[in-house]
């Protein structure tokens, strides 16, 4: 069994940070051409190495993505690369303090957060100049780059020889942001861990708790995902080792807005479904709202073949684990399947995606998707004659959802003359098109192509960027990025189009305030038509809270929030927001406050 199992670290798919609520048209995506990263010269290696494990986009054209490369040296060295308006700028490496890091380095970014233009958060793990390893985050903002930092630990938690690292983060909203991994103990166990910022500021490091008697005596674990569904809510996920030694996959939340993390909670399958010897992992989650999020990853059934499975919580609920169904003749009878990633348009409405083993015993990429709380049969992806080897291999990796059933999902596969291609396929409104591989410009892959797409982030329907590493035509590995339009984006100078300060507050402290309503088409340089969504900077101030502010097409409210606040407060945040048929928006506060709102920009 697992004969395709390539765990792939930070490969995580969270609900979009600029959340697109029902009401828009996906328009078909249009991929532009892959992308090499571009270094300064003498940064990398005579023969260059570099990869791309992780992207997110705060707005079309506005995406950050993090990795790896050598450097001139031979070490290994962080770096982030961010794309203004659609034109990459070139790899930055992260800058340490003096002394930081090894002499050799060995440093990588596992994933990415952003939740506006140049406000994200990076984490990974660097090796210290005494030779440990440690977990670290590093922060944009404004699109100014921090220094590495690690993560700091209790006296006595962490080992004398550290071994940890953070595998994902999220962020709520700027400065708001939960990182997850592992790190080795005192006693030279591995724990799951967590550690939160507010405003800005980090807290310490937190290992995770169990109740008693539910780990190995000798714990083992580590979170995989994290997703914010907002500010200081969050949920992670991962495996530990349990009291008989057998891998068991968990869950643990932060609620009530910074409150206190929920004991873990190992994963609950009816009776019968797994082995008597357990073994089930998370490999990703997506939370769209606090306490409504879905976990997805794999498990060892009965009969001892490995089955993916996804587990979701409702307000705060969980239900019991899932097993993906296959149609009757699809699987092979050693089923050997896998979710590697899951991303969640809106409530109720997600995709999870991997690889399985088909009849004929080749590896298949396949999607599994949920309409309104009700999941769907496994599908595999459908490639045109032709297309893949006829000893197929492949596999998705990432899956990104701009609004419920418009989503992204991103990996590799064999090709009919034997090489290994990156590849998309894009759904809209629900319905999947083929698989498509990326596509370079002449002479830049190897003549025998080697490539993979690592990780996916979409802002809105078709507007996506997918990250990762393919060979070039000299042999070397090389990090690179690919990115779709599904509608044009027209940038617009800002204008205030909302500001009710001088007049009353919006919302209800127990959430029962009407929602201001506003006209955006035929306002200012916005046509009066054809216009599917606006890009705006909504700031919230004068705050009574806690509380939330939703933006979204008027008519059904989604359950989901933009911003989140404190009393007296002031917070921004860009959203891009589908317009009504009637050509409004509408802002829902639970809590009261003031609201602006600057235009920045429309789809068509």
């Amino acid at each position: 069994m697992n004969k395709f199992r390539v765990v792939a670290v930070g490969l995580i798919s969270l609900v979009p940070l600029f959340q697109v609520s029902g009401g828009a048209s996906a328009s078909d995506a249009v991929w532009g051409e892959a992308t090499p990263a571009e270094f300064a010269d003498g940064v990398q290696r005579t023969f260059p190495q570099s990869k791309l494990e992780s992207a997110s986009c705060a707005f079309a054209g506005k995406c950050t993505a993090v990795g790896w490369f050598l450097n001139a040296t031979g070490g290994t060295e962080a770096f982030t690369v961010t794309s203004t308006d659609g034109v990459w700028g070139r790899a930055r490496p992260v800058v340490f303090a003096d002394g930081a890091q090894n002499t050799r380095p060995q440093a990588r970014l596992n994933s990415v957060s952003c939740v506006s233009a140049g406000n994200c958060t990076a984490v990974g793990l660097f090796r210290t100049a005494s030779g440990g390893t440690e977990a670290f985050t590093v922060t944009s903002t404004d699109g100014v780059w921090g220094e590495g930092t690690p993560a700091v630990f209790t006296n006595g938690v962490q080992s004398a020889s550290p071994s940890a690292t953070f595998e994902s983060v999220s962020c709520g909203s700027a400065g708001n942001c939960t990182a997850v991994g592992s790190f080795r103990n005192t006693d030279r166990d591995f724990q799951a861990f967590t550690m939160t910022s507010r405003n800005g500021v980090w807290g310490g490091a937190a290992p995770a708790v169990f109740a008693d008697g539910v780990q190995a005596a000798s714990p083992s674990a580590t979170f995989k995902s994290v997703s914010c569904g907002s500010a200081g809510n969050c949920t992670a996920v991962g495996w530990f080792q349990n009291a008989t030694l057998d891998h068991e996959a968990f869950t643990m939340t932060l609620t009530s807005t910074y409150g206190v993390w929920s004991q873990a909670t190992p994963a609950v399958f009816a009776g019968g479904v797994q082995h008597v010897r357990p073994n089930a992992r998370f490999e990703s989650v997506s939370c769209v709202a606090a306490g409504n999020c879905t976990a997805a990853g794999w498990f060892k059934a009965a009969s001892g073949d490995l089955e993916p499975f996804t587990m979701t919580s409702t307000a705060g609920v969980w239900d019991g684990a899932r097993p993906a169904v296959f149609l009757d003749g699809v699987q092979n009878a050693d089923t050997d399947a896998f979710f590697e990633s899951v991303s969640c348009g809106s409530v109720g409405n997600c995709t999870a995606v991997g690889s399985f083993n088909d009849a004929g015993d080749k590896y298949e990429a396949f999607t599994m998707t949920s309409t309104d709380g009700v999941w769907g049969e496994a599908t595999p992806a459908g490639f045109a004659d032709g297309v893949q080897s006829s000893s197929p291999r492949a596999k998705f990796q990432s899956v990104s959802c701009g609004s419920a059933g418009d989503c992204t999902a991103v990996g590799l596969f064999r090709n009919s003359a034997r090489g290994n291609e990156a590849f998309t396929m894009t759904s809209t409104d629900g319905v999947w098109g083929e698989p498509t591989p990326a596509a370079f410009a002449d002479g830049v892959q190897a003549a025998s192509p080697r490539s993979s797409f690592e990780s996916v982030s979409c802002v809105a329907a078709g507007n996506c960027t997918a990250v990762g590493q393919f060979e070039n035509a000299d042999g070397d590995d090389v990090a690179f990025t690919m990115t779709s339009s599904g509608g044009s984006f027209t940038a617009l100078t800002p204008s205030r189009i909302v500001n009710t300060r001088g007049g009353s507050k919006v919302g209800a402290m127990d959430g029962s305030g009407a929602p201001l309503k506003v006209k955006v088409t035929g306002v200012g340089d916005v046509p009066s038509s054809g216009v599917a969504a606006v890009a705006l900077n909504v700031t919230v101030t004068g705050t009574e809270g806690p509380g939330y502010v939703t933006v979204y097409p008027c008519g059904t409210r989604p359950d989901a929030s933009n911003l989140n606040f404190v009393a007296g407060q002031t917070v921004p945040n860009a959203v891009i927001a589908p317009v009504s048929s009637a050509g409004e928006v509408c802002f829902f506060v639970k809590g009261k406050a003031h609201i602006l709102a600057d235009i920045s920009g429309y789809f068509d």
